[in-house]
């Protein structure tokens, strides 16, 4: 697997720390429920109406986003490494009509409680990706602030519901 050279290095990772006001169990099972993972996870004024995950090494994941506009955006993939509650690692990519594919990414979220509040470290590595990648890779960070945003919401309804 290769970066294309034409891509920055400033694309290829990303690390963003967040803290969640909800015990690191409850923050887990929006990782990896997909009834949690499918009202969060997408970019602002995205949904994802498809999520189909087995949460287990090796297991697949398939979801669907769709943006704003009714446009679609299927991605695959899958679970590498799953320590509960402490981290989880995923692959993510996305297969053009050719086979080819076009991009794909490492996550790894870690999950560390303090006094009943959650600290995640979330870093998403590029691992491979063709020159034409660049416009969604200049999004990677912008996309998963947006999601993060809405875990965080969603993390705060659930928690005040008792969840």
């Amino acid at each position: 697997m290769t970066v294309a050279a034409s891509i920055p290095e400033s694309l290829t990772r990303l690390n963003i720390v967040r803290e969640f006001d909800a015990p690191r169990a409850l923050v887990w099972k929006m990782w990896t429920d997909p009834a949690h993972v499918g009202v969060w996870f997408g970019p602002e004024h995205f949904t994802t109406p498809v999520v189909r995950m087995d949460v287990s090494p090796g297991g697949a994941i398939h979801m669907v986003m769709r943006g704003p506009d009714g446009s679609e955006h299927p991605f695959d993939g899958r679970f590498i490494a799953l320590d509960e509650p402490e981290r989880l690692v995923m692959r993510t990519w996305i297969t053009l009509p050719d086979g080819d594919v076009w991009f794909e990414v490492e996550h790894t979220a870690r999950f560390e409680e303090i006094d009943g509040r959650t600290l995640m470290r979330f870093q998403a590595v590029v691992v491979e990706a063709r020159d034409d990648a660049i416009g969604p890779l200049s999004g990677m960070e912008t996309g998963w602030t947006g999601s993060l945003n809405k875990l965080a919401a969603h993390v705060r309804a659930v928690a005040a519901a008792g969840g």
